[in-house]
């Protein structure tokens, strides 16, 4: 049964508005440590690629390891945007909370994200890591690809991206054991980032990266992969969330289901008699 991974996720979503709104500051802090997680996974994802560039299957150890930013994420409770996605359509859903403190938690955990993604990436500029990027490197290529899709291609690769990380999350709701969690987020994040799909606030890292690097890249041209990939993610998120509390509805509606099945059985039954 489902029902209680969707009580779970339900009262995961209403915690995290009950945060934001009697501890925003801890909230934000949260949500800007998962910007900082996530943008350090991202270049490593794009070093390893540039590293095993040579190499046939270099991309799958490079994909390989993006799953471990978001068991960090899960592990330490820090706030993502996209899995909130997911967390708060179904907690309004399931009416734990309301579609404008949804809304409110989305915006809010998308901010503290892209500061935490510029955090990281000044770190880096601290320590001089970004200007010593080779103009080759794979980050540079990476982020210029990502920006040169069209608007259609970027939000429906939004979608299918955090489809992907949602349900890595959803599964490690599901199992109990901690090697398990960590395993099935690894494995499922896996495959959005080996289809290259497009997630926001990894995203976010990257370009933060590329143009703290004087890359060949544009705000403008980060701004339109943002706001079409942060669209899509939205919509997958959501997707998520709301098919499993379909899928699973409350007592009093699988109640009425029921009724209605057995009269259709009866039904059936008359007819045949």
């Amino acid at each position: 049964m489902e029902r209680p991974t969707v009580e779970k996720a339900a009262q995961s979503g209403a915690y995290k508005i009950s945060l934001l709104e009697t501890d925003p500051a801890r909230y934000c802090l949260r949500a800007v440590l998962a910007g900082m997680y996530l943008s350090l996974i991202c270049l490593l994802f794009w070093a390893i690629s540039y590293g095993m560039r040579d190499v046939s299957f270099g991309k799958v150890i490079a994909s390989g390891f993006f799953g471990v930013g978001l068991t960090v994420i899960v592990l330490t409770n820090s706030e993502l945007f996209t899995s909130n996605n997911m967390y708060m359509a179904l907690s309004s859903a399931e009416q734990r909370t309301s579609w404008t403190q949804t809304v409110q938690v989305w915006v809010v955990c998308y901010l503290g994200n892209l500061v935490g993604a510029i955090i990281f990436g000044l770190l880096l500029f601290g320590a001089h890591i970004l200007q010593e990027l080779p103009a080759d490197h794979a980050i540079f290529a990476g982020a210029e690809h990502k920006v040169h899709q069209t608007a259609t291609a970027i939000f429906f690769k939004g979608i299918l991206a955090n489809w992907v990380v949602c349900l890595a999350i959803w599964v490690s709701l599901r199992v109990k054991e901690e090697i398990a969690k960590i395993l099935s987020i690894l494995l499922i994040v896996f495959i959005f980032l080996y289809l290259g799909f497009e997630h926001s606030i990894a995203n976010m890292g990257t370009f933060t990266m590329v143009l703290l690097a004087n890359g060949p890249l544009a705000i403008g041209d980060a701004l339109h992969n943002l706001i079409f990939s942060t669209t899509g993610n939205i919509v997958g998120g959501a997707f998520v969330g709301l098919v499993y509390r379909y899928l699973s509805p409350m007592a009093a509606e699988s109640a009425v289901a029921e009724q209605i099945g057995a009269a259709t059985e009866q039904k059936k039954a008359s007819s045949s008699a």
